[in-house]
């Protein structure tokens, strides 16, 4: 217990001064991903007359990219808004506090993994920009956690409750980032196979998942607008696959503007070197790129850039080499700022490479909860492909479900032994 408010207090401290700085820079709220288009729709909605809002709603891609944010805004402004995602960010850190203390009995590697959560820049970051990582973090790490709670150490359901409030959750993170959704498929295909009890609920589970979003979305707008589909954005695969063949072609982004899947498959077998060359470099961004710059750089100004400098180009022109030596010549208090979050970085991955290992040698006797985990991970990863440009922060759904591993991979010696039952069914620790 000491060391989680110890955990809430490190928390609260470090965003209050960043709350303070984001009072005294408006402008810094909106260095997010998308953010001023973000914007954009929220001030739509919040001048539209109400016979207007479901038009606009329908016809702006998918809904919780902006619903939350119209919502807050309407209530409290730019405030309000920072204020419930800290509070969303600190309640994700003490899920997953609680989650580890319970499956492993260790204050001391909950601890770790908390802490590492705390200091990863998506975690110090999103909660003060408009972006939606916060939320679908939240949805995200509750339902995994519930959906591992489900399951015994045995490979039976405990809980069905349990199984069917991750999957909605799930569902949920789905209806904020499209990114998720494909996770409850790839958990319902594991449960159904590694465990007999789960064949027939965790396919329903996975249908719950799917109504709450994509299909009820999909049928409202069938029903109200004619089209069944998510909606026009400009983050949908067409636009998404277009930014894919401007980097294909070196063109400068957004030259092509909308580009459908045939064309971009012929595109892609004209120039299978180039293709692999951005999947190369996004996956190199997505692995090792601590994000340090967006925090430091970007967000709090310490790397400003001159007008139609890309540090995209630069690192698909030059590689990572590149990226380091223009951060060398532009500011050096960045630079160690990033070399410290470079070295927090490396260390997370060191401590997930060493779980890798430990859960490939342990194979079956590896609690059900760590393959659920690395489902999730391995999923939400490789659906960040289907972006036509995959940036770090494309990994913060799962940032802490890597700091779980990572902390197992630090700190323990069996992960097979680390989840137990005691007493009755469903009391896990």
């Amino acid at each position: 217990m000491r060391c989680g408010v110890l955990l809430c207090l490190t928390f609260i401290g470090i965003h209050l001064c960043l709350f303070l700085f984001d009072i005294g820079d408006p402008t810094a709220f909106i260095r997010g991903d998308r953010a001023s288009e973000r914007l954009d729709h929220v001030n739509q909605l919040l001048a539209a007359r109400p016979s207007e809002v479901s038009s606009i709603v329908l016809n702006s891609g998918v809904p919780g990219d902006f619903l939350q944010h119209w919502a807050l805004y309407a209530i409290g402004g730019r405030k309000l808004v920072i204020l419930c995602q800290i509070g969303l960010e600190l309640v994700t850190i003490m899920l997953i506090y609680l989650f580890v203390v319970r499956v492993s009995a260790s204050a001391k590697i909950a601890t770790v993994a908390a802490m590492m959560i705390i200091l990863m820049p998506g975690s110090l970051l999103n909660p003060h920009l408009l972006v939606t990582e916060t939320w679908f973090v939240a949805f995200l790490v509750a339902g995994t956690i519930c959906v591992c709670l489900s399951v015994g150490p045995s490979r039976e359901v405990l809980s069905q409750a349990r199984l069917f409030i991750g999957f909605a959750c799930l569902g949920l993170a789905s209806f904020i980032r499209p990114q998720g959704l494909l996770i409850p498929l790839s958990l319902a295909t594991l449960l159904a196979t590694c465990i007999p009890s789960a064949r027939r609920t965790a396919p329903l589970a996975a249908l719950l998942s799917y109504a709450i979003f994509p299909i009820s979305w999909m049928t409202l707008r069938f029903l109200l607008v004619g089209d069944f589909g998510l909606g026009p954005s400009n983050a949908d695969l067409q636009t998404n696959l277009a930014l894919r063949a401007d980097r294909i072609l070196s063109l400068p982004l957004d030259s092509t503007g909308r580009l459908g899947l045939l064309p971009f498959l012929q595109l892609a077998a004209d120039h299978p070197r180039s293709l692999l060359n951005t999947f190369y470099t996004d996956a190199f961004n997505l692995i090792l790129n601590p994000g340090a710059n967006h925090l430091f750089g970007n967000y709090l100004g310490l790397g400003e850039t001159p007008d139609g400098f890309s540090w995209l180009k630069t690192r698909d022109q030059f590689g990572i080499a590149g990226v380091i030596a223009e951060l060398l010549r532009r500011n050096g208090t960045l630079v160690a700022l990033f070399a410290v979050w470079t070295v927090i970085h490396a260390v997370v991955l060191f401590g997930v490479g060493r779980a890798g290992v430990m859960i490939s040698q342990a194979g079956r006797r590896t609690p059900m909860w760590m393959w659920i985990m690395i489902i999730v991970i391995a999923t939400t990863l490789l659906s960040a492909f289907a972006a036509g440009l995959v940036r770090w922060n494309l990994r913060s759904g799962v940032e802490p479900l890597l700091a779980v591993l990572a902390a197992y991979g630090l700190l323990s010696e069996r992960p097979q032994a680390q989840l137990t039952v005691r007493g009755k069914a469903g009391d896990l620790h």
